[in-house]
């Protein structure tokens, strides 16, 4: 799912369109045309969770070529399973974080509640507990959760300390009672056991149930994925031009018999690349797609948009040729340090890293410098002319195309050969057929309400179908894939959780009124009063959002693990606070998304699972925390100073 910025104010106009190829005024009515419409690019550039998605694909993918489970069910599981609690977390810190507070005892309340409900349903005696039904116990440590987060946010308002010192206090008291309590009652600092209580059996089904994929088989799955995937990919490139481009007062149907032609292409070239592992007809299978994209894409326009009345000339600007060709000499170099280097060796150089891995390092650094600097050549090109932006864009396109052979080439590895060297090669296509486009369709450069609705349902739909069919591929199995001995997985319940509390959290801050009030208490507090914001009350309820989000994690604790040790927790806090952060929500408050903050749990969950599955040392994996903490704060600044800009120039 996507998400909008997550500020009390409409940033939808603010937020949108692109800044044209020097786009004089409009002749209707007399003001800048580059004011009015703002592309889908720059609005999706202003949002604060770009970074932590930009991140998390990044980090994925640098996995997924070191290590074997990345990009398979297991390795999902995997993912999945650490990011479940700690992106609960980071979602309700995330909230606070935004209203411009924070929680230093969250960690040690998710301990807390776990120990206390295993406590209460103990049975009594010696060594025992309350021994109360789990339908009692459970609404019982609940109320005490919100009682911790109401006194946290009633002492920060009444007392005026800051909430650091207020929930610091909070913390060392709550990680005293664990350890005190649990050598007091069980004489031990391991509590347990949950299953003890009355009550288990349904309550077992909603914290810890889990998903067998090996025990859901699906005929059907690969087709099923395929087919969404393309339909959802399809719609989202689509609403791009949507979003992009003027539309026609009345459709040409000259531009259909093209669409049609090209699309059919498209699917034949793609299948068969699809199947093809470096053999003859490569070749001729990706030259049959890249036609049928091209084609698609163009009777598409020539279909729905208005025909490019001024291209310009083309132009070769300083400020463009110079960063593209400093782009396209990375990306050579790093194709020379790629054959300078033995693929096959495996002997350790430096640091415990070996020739191969400095090889993939040295190779995917400079082509992905070499990449940004030919998209900052294209970024400024829209600046000089229409003409020039198109060449520019194709010669990227075929920097990546000609990348894209040279793995498919130079790798041994059939998810390299196959998988990487199709998804390249589509993104050249597909930067290709924009530029194509750019020379056939007039840009937008006003507002046109009916096609922005048409452009975010479609892109809305491809992504919820993308997902689903990413969904599908996780949770079913083939025969054939049980045959070939593929290892089981299982998806636990915690997810669904963690899915919920970000969608729940997304909607409360963009919907609903408690979400403006949110982003209105954390930028200005004063300012908001003057409103009628109820700030005080406001910032209460957060920090009881907050608690309760332990206690829920709490409870997916103990139920999964039946006893909760006395230092649950603790420290954990700093985790939420760096998700958040990598998510976009800024230390200041005012500013954040809980949708980033998700992201960013899965990232640092990423992290935790792919670098021992990359056999390195766990222990860089703080270093790598503290690296991503940093650069988000910088990231942060960056994108909010931004959005603020473009607010500006409305």
């Amino acid at each position: 799912m996507s998400e909008a910025t997550e500020t009390p104010v409409d940033t939808d106009a603010a937020a949108e369109g692109t800044v044209t190829d020097g786009a004089a005024a409009s002749a209707d009515t007399g003001e800048d045309e580059r004011l009015t419409h703002r592309g889908p690019f720059q609005r999706l550039l202003s949002q604060p969770e770009i970074g932590a998605v930009i991140g998390a694909i990044s980090v994925w993918l640098a996995f997924w070529a070191v290590t074997r489970n990345f990009g398979t069910a297991g390795g999902a599981q995997n993912i999945l399973d650490v990011s479940a609690t700690l992106g609960i977390m980071a979602v309700a810190v995330a909230m606070l974080m935004i209203g411009g507070e924070f929680d230093l005892s969250a960690g040690a309340m998710t301990g807390a509640t776990g120990i206390l409900v295993i406590l209460l349903v103990k049975d009594v005696g010696e060594l025992g507990g309350a021994g109360l039904n789990l339908w009692f116990a459970l609404p019982i440590s609940l109320v005490v959760a919100l009682g911790v987060g109401w006194m946290n946010g009633t002492l920060v308002e009444r007392t005026g300390l800051p909430s650091f010192i207020v929930t610091l206090a909070t913390f060392f008291i709550l990680k005293g009672v664990k350890l005190g309590f649990s050598k007091l009652i069980v004489d031990q600092i391991q509590v347990g056991r949950i299953d003890e209580g009355a009550g288990y059996d349904f309550w077992r089904v909603i914290f810890s149930a889990t998903h067998g994929r090996n025990d859901h088989q699906l005929g059907a799955r690969d087709f099923l994925y395929s087919s969404l995937a393309l339909i959802g990919i399809t719609l989202v490139v689509l609403a791009v031009h949507e979003l992009s481009f003027l539309r026609r007062a009345t459709f040409n149907p000259g531009g259909l018999p093209v669409l049609g032609g090209g699309a059919v292409l498209a699917l034949v070239g793609y299948l068969q690349l699809h199947n093809t592992d470096g053999n003859g007809n490569t070749a001729l299978w990706a030259a049959v797609l890249g036609v049928g994209v091209v084609g698609f894409l163009a009777g598409w326009s020539l279909w729905r948009y208005e025909a490019q009345g001024d291209r310009g000339a083309l132009r070769l600007d300083r400020d463009v040729v110079q960063p593209l060709a400093i782009g396209v000499g990375l990306c050579v170099l790093g194709v020379i340090m790629a054959r300078l280097f033995n693929a096959n060796s495996e002997d350790d150089i430096f640091l415990l890293l070996s020739e191969q891995g400095l090889r993939a390092i040295l190779f995917v650094g400079l082509c992905a410098a070499g990449l940004m600097f030919m998209a900052i050549a294209a970024f400024r090109s829209r600046f000089v002319s229409n003409l020039t932006r198109s060449a520019v864009i194709v010669v990227i396109a075929g920097v990546v195309t000609w990348l894209a052979f040279m793995v498919q080439v130079e790798s041994r590895s059939p998810k390299f050969r196959t998988q990487a060297f199709t998804v390249m090669l589509v993104a050249a296509l597909l930067l290709a057929s924009w530029a194509i486009v750019n020379q056939l369709a007039r840009q937008r450069r006003r507002s046109d309400d009916a096609a922005d609705r048409l452009g975010l349902t479609m892109a809305a739909t491809g992504v919820l179908l993308a997902v689903v069919a990413v969904a599908i591929r996780l949770l079913f199995t083939t025969d054939e894939e049980i045959e070939a001995g593929i290892p089981p997985a299982q998806y636990s319940v915690r997810i669904l959780w963690f899915f919920a509390a970000a969608v729940v959290a997304v909607w409360v801050l963009r919907r609903t009124r408690f979400g403006s009030w949110t982003f209105a208490v954390g930028g200005n507090k004063a300012a908001s009063r003057q409103v009628g914001v109820p700030a005080a009350r406001t910032k209460t309820q957060l920090f009881m959002i907050v608690s309760g989000a332990a206690w829920l994690v709490g409870m997916l604790l103990a139920f999964r693990l039946n006893t909760i040790q006395a230092g649950t927790g603790d420290g954990e806090e700093f985790e939420y606070i760096i998700a958040a952060v990598v998510g976009g929500s800024l230390l200041t408050g005012g500013y954040g998304s809980a949708f980033g903050a998700a992201i960013g749990a899965v990232i640092m969950a990423m992290t935790q699972v792919g670098i021992p599955a990359a056999l390195w040392n766990s222990d860089w994996r703080f270093v790598f925390l503290g690296v991503i903490l940093l650069l988000a704060a910088v990231g942060n600044n960056f994108i909010k100073t931004r959005a603020e800009n473009l607010r500006g120039s409305k």
